[in-house]
Order: structure tokens, then sequence, then C-alpha cells
């Protein structure tokens, strides 16, 4: 276990919780603009970017970052940033900043290293006792059943029995969590896994095949259905479940009839071939072709199982144009010279109140969770135990803002989570780009809080932006 860099006291300190913060009369904080009262302050994160590969079986990430070489920076995801036996120094730091809750996700190949069936118990034992702490911290815990990562033995969707595999192993992790999280997320962005690892091959597994795209986003959708029904039907009553759907506007600056057609199919393909059928609309019929060969009888019942709410991760938007020889069918272009750009990403807080509005209007209303959102930044150093990293608090506070413009236009907007806690492994970019709130220290791996933390704890305390 790492050693915290600055005591509990010397942190709250540094976050102004003072004795005359606390005494101030509630109606101090009446003019600043609030969400709902139980509004859930959280921080995310997951499996495969943050647990080492330590005790667990093998997954089709491990064989696809080391036949690539490793990630864009040469790391790989041997040991990330520990998270799986250094995780007590997260929650202490998020306890003292007031985070409410914390969205993680289970590793596939921890519960089922080698073989389906019976659980593997030192596996159930770690998340039993991960779970445990989180509450012992005062953070709610918010589980994601699939982030993205499969043991070797369970194969891939181009199989459509893996939706009975995923059903299987929804089912065990529901009945070990099912009384202790109120609210779970099944799949991290389904529509990213048959579009970058099945279509453009720049995810695991690899493939680069409009064919295979489309035969794993239809068992995609049905892996999603029956982990979905799997989780309900193994918790008790009152459980919210959903998944963290990726929305990104898709756009072509040219304005040539060609790249319009194209980004508008990339939109609908990202942004609706998952969530519509979930929510029973069926396939979008820009994206029907695609799927229609592998769709059997009962399909489309088994996947419409209408979420309890809608979880809304947003970064930006994307611009495009079309490319012919992309099984996709566009290339990225360059964003608008105007669009101010973070580390990676063009920032576009206008954009998310719009998503954000859309998703309400498109699913008559519903509850939603801004499960994801977040910056990379160019940051300083370490200094007296802090990072300072203000352009992440400035793109924070502009997206809260939008987020907080869509609640009071009557978006029912129920929590918001950053991603991500810490600083993580990035997939293919590795450890280069930083996202979190705490900084990772290499190659200790000791844990040391940024100000943007600070700047988040000041929106807990007041529920709204600050």
């Amino acid at each position: 276990m790492s050693v915290l860099p600055i005591s509990r006291r010397a942190f709250l300190k540094g976050m102004g919780a003072t004795t005359a913060a606390t005494i101030l009369p509630r109606f101090a904080w009446a003019k600043e603009p609030t969400f709902g009262q139980d509004f859930l302050w959280g921080v995310a994160t997951s499996a495969p970017e943050s647990e080492s590969r330590a005790n667990r079986g093998r997954s089709n990430w491990d064989v696809f970052i080391d036949n690539i070489g490793g990630s864009a920076d040469g790391t790989n995801n041997v040991r990330n940033t520990e998270f799986d036996s250094r995780y007590l120094d997260e929650f202490k730091l998020l306890q003292a900043s007031g985070v409410k809750a914390f969205r993680f996700s289970f590793a596939w190949s921890r519960v089922q290293p080698e073989s389906p069936g019976a659980p593997n118990m030192r596996g159930l034992d770690h998340y039993d006792r991960m779970i445990d702490a989180m509450l012992e911290h005062g953070l709610e815990p918010v589980p994601t059943l699939f982030h993205w990562d499969i043991p070797l033995w369970a194969g891939d969707f181009l199989d459509r029995d893996i939706s009975r595999r995923m059903g299987d192993y929804a089912e065990i992790m529901a009945r070990l969590v099912g009384d202790r999280a109120k609210t779970w997320l099944l799949f991290n962005e389904p529509g990213i896994i048959p579009i970058f690892g099945y279509g453009q091959g720049i995810f695991a597994p690899g493939y680069r095949s409009r064919r295979y795209l489309g035969a794993a986003l239809h068992h995609v959708n049905l892996a999603h259905g029956r982990a979905l029904t799997a989780v309900r039907a193994n918790t008790s009553s009152g459980t919210r479940v959903s998944s963290a759907f990726n929305i990104m506007p898709f756009e072509a600056p040219s304005g040539s009839a060609e790249d319009v057609a194209a980004a508008r199919f990339m939109d609908v393909l990202w942004n609706e071939a998952v969530p519509a059928p979930a929510y029973g609309r069926g396939y979008p019929s820009l994206v029907l072709p695609l799927v229609e060969p592998y769709i059997q009888n009962g399909d489309m019942e088994a996947i419409a199982v209408k979420p309890d709410f809608f979880g809304l991760n947003f970064y930006s938007r994307s611009f495009v144009k079309a490319d012919p020889d992309s099984p996709v069918g566009i290339a990225l272009v360059e964003p608008p010279a105007e669009l101010e750009r973070t580390d990676e990403l063009p920032y576009d807080p206008d954009t998310y109140t719009k998503v954000l509005l859309k998703a309400h209007k498109d699913y008559d209303a519903p509850d939603i969770i801004a499960t994801e959102f977040g910056f990379p930044v160019a940051e300083e150093a370490p200094k007296d135990g802090w990072v300072n990293d203000p352009l992440r608090i400035k793109y924070m506070q502009g997206y809260i803002r939008a987020a907080h413009d869509a609640y009071q236009q009557g978006v029912k907007l129920k929590g918001m989570f950053y991603w991500s806690s810490t600083d993580n492994w990035e997939w293919v970019l590795g450890l280069r780009k930083h996202f979190g709130l705490i900084h990772i220290d290499q190659p200790s791996l000791k844990r040391i809080p940024k100000r943007s933390l600070e700047y988040y704890a000041k929106c807990i305390r007041l529920n709204g932006p600050a």
C-alpha cells in the first residue's frame, strides 16, 4: 500500500473546509445555481485501464496491446495504476473531497479467468472487499459490468453465443453485489466496440471489416439485452440499470453532399445503433443493412429492455469527410479553428447542452446521468503535494455549467461523473494522456491530488457549478 502524499487534515485545509465555511447558514448559497437535492456527484474509472494483470486471466486487450507492441507511448497494461491493490489511497482522497459515488468496472477475466461456469472465488472476494471499502469511505458503488475486456475463453462479438456467456457473467456479479449497488451500468460505450474493434481495427480485437462490424453490432446489442435482463432479475427492487452511451455528433465542415452523407451515416451508427434498439425503437434505417443478416426470431424483443435511465458520456463533436477506403466510410478532419482544443479533443460546452437536450427529447424525457465527462490537459509537475491544472478547472467549469443549462431547460439530470478518478492507461494512447483529478507519480504510483479535485469538491459542496 503506498503512502498518501499529504494528510487528510492538510487536504481538507487546502480545499477550504474551515470551521467558518461549515457554519455558514444554508441560505448563504441560495443564489447559486444548484442541481436537485439527490444529485449524484461522482468520478469514474475502469478495470482494464487501472487494474494490473495480477491474479486474473488473460484478456482480449492483453493480446491486442502485446501484438501491436504497446501503446503510442510504448507502455502496456501490465501494471497500469495498480488500482487493484492501491484503491484505498484513492478512496481516502475522494472521501475528503466529498465525492459521493464511484463508478468502476469488474474485470470479467478476474471473475471467470479460464473458463465458463463457477466463478473464481479470489476474484469475487476482491470485488466484495472493494465495494465494502467504497461504502466505508462514503462512496456509493456504481459498477460497470463490461468495459471492453473479454477473457480469452469467451471469444468475441463475431460469435452470437457471447450474449449467453455475458448473461451468465451478469448474473454472477448481480448476485454478489446486488444488495449494495443501486445504480448499474451494463456496458461502457457499447457502440464503440463494433466500430473501433471490428470495423476500423484500432481497438481489440483489431478487425477491419464492414461485415464484421455489422455482426459485432448486433451481437453487442443482444449481449447488452441479456445482461441487463440478468441484472434486473438478480437485484432488489429500486435498482436502476442502464449503460453508458457515448454521444458524439458528427459534422462535415466541407458541406459537400458526399461528406454530409458520410457524416450522417456515422452519426446514426455511433449515436443511435445501440440506444435506439435498447429503448424498443429498432435499428435506424441507415444501419439496418449492416445487421439484418444476423437478426434471428426474438432478437429484437430480447434487445428492447428499456433501460431505467440514460447514461450519457460526452467529450466533444467530431469532424469528418467521406473516405471510401474506410470500412465506416469516414476520415477525421481538423476541427474548426475557432474551437478551443484540450490536449486531445475540442472543448465544446455548447454542444454538451445540446446533446443532453436531444437525449431528453429523443428518449421521452428519461432520467439522465452524465456518466463521463473529462479533459486531458498538459500539467505542471507536482509541487508541495499538489498538481496545478488550471486549464482542466476551466474546462470542468464550462461543462458543469453547460449541464446545468440543460437541467434548467427541463433535462432530468440526476448526476455527473468525472472521467477519471486518476490518470489511467488510456488504451492505445498509453499513459501520456492525463484525464485524472489525481496524479499518478511514476514509477512509485503514489496518488497526488490536483487542484481540479479541489475545484470539484467546491462544486459538490455547492451542488452546482462553482
